[in-house]
C-alpha cells in the first residue's frame, strides 16, 4: 500500500532559501513525493501583519492593500520587521507556482502560540505578576484573526499543520508561568479545545485543511491533547511521531498511532538525525524505516511526513550527509512496502552521482554491496554509543557536559521509562549493569573501528570525490565514536565509584579504568582540537568533535571523584559508616 501524502518537510533557516527550496523540490518530484512542508515556528505571523491590531474591523484586498492603510503603525511597532511580510509572502507565491507546475502541494507547519511583541504591547491585559497568561480571550481572537488574514492573501496552500502541546512555542497551556486564579481554575484540555476551535474555523473556511500533531514532552500532557484531538471535527488529519516525545529510535512505537478516533493519520519521520549523529556520525535506518511504515501501515496511517533538517542546527540538513539514504528509504518505501535494500542504495548512490558515468552492472553492484557493508549497520554503533540501555545518552547527539546533565537527558528530559517500565532502572549504577554499559560502549568503539578495514576496499564504480568524501566521514565517525565512549564509561564508573561503597572485588579494576577513561577525555579533547586545525569540513563536524565538552566533562567529574574521597576520610577520620 502506498501512503496517499509523502511531504518532504523543511524545519530551519532552508524555509526561506530559495536555492534550497528548489533542490528539494526536484527531490520531491524525482522520488516520488507528494508535498512540500515549510515548517518554522513563526512562519503565520511572517507572513501576516499583526491579525486584528491596526485597522482592526475593516476589509482589505490583500496583504498590499493593508499595509497601505497601516504603514505608519507599523513602523512605530514593529520598524525592523514592517516590510517582512510583503517579501515574503511574494517569496512564497513564488515557490508554490512552482510546486503547482510539478503537481507539490504546499503546507504550511507552527507551533501555535506564536506572536509579534505588539500584540502583547497593545494588549497589556495579557500580563499578570510579570507573566503572560495564555488564557485572556484575546488570544484566541488573535488567532482566528491571523488565520483569516492569511487565506485572504493565499488561496492556494493546502493546508496548516501545528502543534499546540509543546513548550516550544512562544506561549502554551503546557508550557506557560502564569499563576493567575483563570489558569488555575482551566484544565488543558479547555485551551486546547478553544486554540484549534479558533484555527479551525477559518481553515476550514478557505477550504483548507488542519492538521494537528501530538509532540508533547511527557505522557500526561501526551493524554491531555489526545482527549480534544479526537474530539475535533473528522476532516482535521492527526499527525504523531512515529515513537512518543521525540524522534528517538530505541523508543516503543507511539502509542497513539492507530488510536484517533475516526480521523485521518499521518505519521511523522526524521532523517538528519537530529538524536541519532546528525549525519556526522552516519546512521542508515533502512531496517527500522522499514519496520515503523509497515506499523503506520498495519493502523491505517494515510500520511507520512520527513523532517530533513532541525530548527536548532542551522546551515545543516540531511542533504550534507550520507543520511541522505534516509530520506531515499523512506520516500521509496512509503510507495512500495517491499522495496529492497539494494535498490535503495543503488538509487542513493545513482541520484547523488556517486558512480562513475561508465560504470558497468556488475561494478555498480559491488559498489552497493560495498556501500551496505560501510554503512547498513551504522545504527547498531550509533544506538551502543549516543544511547545507554536505550537511553538518550547524547545532548541532540553532542556529548553530555556534566554526569548530572548526562543523567538528566537519560531519565527526565528524554526519559525511556515514561514509556517503557521496564527501562525503570536502564541507568542504574549497579556492578552488573555497569557492566553491561561498559561492554555496550566497547562494542560501539570495536564496530567502528571495523569499518577501517571495508573503507579500504574501494569499488571501482565509485568516483574519486564520493569515495574520498566517504573516507573523511569514517575518519570523523571513529573519533566521534571514541569520544562517546571514553563519556559512556566515564560516567557510568564515576557513578559506580561514589554511590556504591560497599566493598566488592570490582572496585579496583573500575577504579584504573575510570583514570584511563579520564585521561583519555584529555587525549581526545587534545586531537580534536589539533584536528580541526589541520582539516576542512563543515561547521557541524567540529560542534560533534566537541574539544570543550570534553574537558568540562572531565572538571565535572573530577570535582565528584574529588569531594567523594575527601567525604570517605572525613567519614574514616570521625569512625562514621553512615
Amino acid at each position: 500500500m502506498s501512503f496517499d501524502f509523502r511531504g518532504l518537510e523543511l524545519n530551519s533557516h532552508y524555509v526561506w532559501n530559495f536555492d534550497w527550496v528548489r533542490k528539494s523540490l526536484a527531490f520531491i518530484k524525482d522520488n516520488n513525493m507528494t508535498a512540500l512542508v515549510l515548517h518554522r515556528n513563526e512562519i503565520i505571523d511572517q507572513l501576516v501583519y499583526p491579525a486584528g491590531v491596526f485597522a482592526k474591523g475593516q476589509r482589505f484586498e490583500n496583504i498590499f492593500d493593508r499595509y497601505r492603510v497601516i504603514h505608519r503603525d507599523l513602523y512605530k511597532y514593529v520598524a525592523r520587521g514592517r516590510s517582512t511580510p510583503m517579501q515574503l509572502s511574494d517569496y512564497l507565491r513564488r515557490v508554490i507556482e512552482l510546486a503547482d507546475r510539478q503537481g507539490t502541494q504546499v503546507w504550511l507547519e507552527n507551533k501555535e502560540l506564536w506572536f509579534h511583541d505588539s500584540i502583547v504591547e497593545l494588549n497589556p491585559q495579557v500580563f499578570k505578576n510579570g507573566r503572560l497568561c495564555p488564557n485572556e480571550p484575546v488570544w484566541m481572537e488573535f488567532i482566528e484573526q491571523k488565520y483569516k488574514d492569511l487565506f485572504n492573501n493565499f488561496d492556494n496552500i493546502a493546508g496548516i499543520i501545528t502543534a499546540p502541546a509543546t513548550r516550544e512555542s512562544r506561549l502554551s497551556i503546557s508550557g506557560h508561568r502564569c499563576t493567575c486564579d483563570l489558569c488555575a481554575s482551566t484544565p488543558p484540555e479547555d485551551w486546547y479545545r478553544r486554540l484549534l476551535n479558533a484555527m479551525y474555523r477559518p481553515i476550514k473556511a478557505a477550504g483548507k485543511t488542519l492538521v494537528v500533531r501530538d509532540f508533547v514532552f511527557d505522557r500526561q500532557t501526551q493524554t491531555e491533547i489526545a482527549t480534544v484531538m479526537e474530539e475535533l471535527p473528522e476532516d482535521v488529519i492527526i499527525c504523531l511521531k512515529n515513537t512518543p516525545h521525540d524522534y528517538y529510535p530505541t523508543f516503543p512505537d507511539n502509542a497513539r498511532i492507530g488510536n484517533v478516533g475516526p480521523h485521518r493519520q499521518w505519521v511523522e519521520f526524521e532523517v538528519m538525525a537530529q538524536y541519532y549523529g546528525w549525519g556526522i556520525g552516519p546512521s542508515h535506518m533502512v531496517d527500522d524505516t522499514r519496520y515503523r511504515l509497515g506499523y503506520a501501515r498495519s493502523h491505517c496511517v494515510e500520511g507520512v511526513l520527513v523532517r530533513t533538517d532541525w530548527e536548532a542546527l542551522e546551515a545543516h540538513s540531511v542533504f550534507h550527509t550520507p543520511n541522505l539514504l534516509n530520506l531515499y528509504a523512506v520516500a521509496e518505501l512509503a510507495v512500495a512496502e517491499d522495496t529492497a535494500k539494494e535498490t535503495i542504495y543503488r538509487d542513493w548512490l545513482v541520484g547523488e552521482q556517486y558512480l562513475k558515468p561508465d560504470a558497468t552492472g556488475s561494478e555498480i553492484d559491488a559498489a552497493v554491496a560495498w556501500s551496505i557493508e560501510l554503512l547498513g549497520d551504522s545504527w547498531e554503533i550509533i544506538r551502543r554509543a549516543l544511547y545507554t540501555n536505550d537511553c538518550v545518552f547524547s545532548d541532540s547527539s553532542t556529548y553530555p557536559v556534566s554526569l548530572a546533565h548526562a543523567w538528566w537527558l537519560a531519565e527526565e528530559k528524554n526519559s525511556l521509562r515514561d514509556w517503557d517500565p521496564a527501562k525503570e532502572h536502564a541507568m542504574d549504577a549497579d556492578e552488573p549493569n555497569v557492566r553491561r554499559i561498559l561492554e555496550e560502549k566497547e562494542e560501539a568503539l570495536r564496530r567502528v573501528d571495523a569499518l577501517e578495514d571495508v573503507v579500504k576496499r574501494r569499488p571501482t564504480a565509485m568516483t574519486d570525490a564520493a569515495y574520498q568524501d566517504l573516507v573523511e566521514r569514517i575518519d570523523v565517525f571513529r573519533r566521534y565514536i571514541r569520544g562517546f565512549r571514553e563519556i559512556g564509561q566515564a560516567c557510568i564508573l564515576t557513578k559506580y565509584l561514589t554511590e556504591n561503597e560497599e566493598p566488592s572485588g570490582f572496585r579496583p579494576e573500575a577504579r584504573r579504568l575510570l583514570q584511563e577513561r579520564l585521561d583519555g577525555l584529555l587525549e581526545l579533547a587534545a586531537d580534536f582540537r589539533q584536528y580541526r586545525h589541520t582539516t576542512d569540513f563543515r561547521h557541524t563536524t567540529y560542534t560533534a568533535l566537541g574539544s570543550e565538552r570534553l574537558e568540562v566533562l572531565h572538571a565535572d567529574l573530577s570535582r565528584i571523584l574529588a569531594l567523594n574521597a575527601s567525604r570517605l576520610e572525613n567519614q574514616a577520620g570521625t569512625g562514621s559508616t553512615a
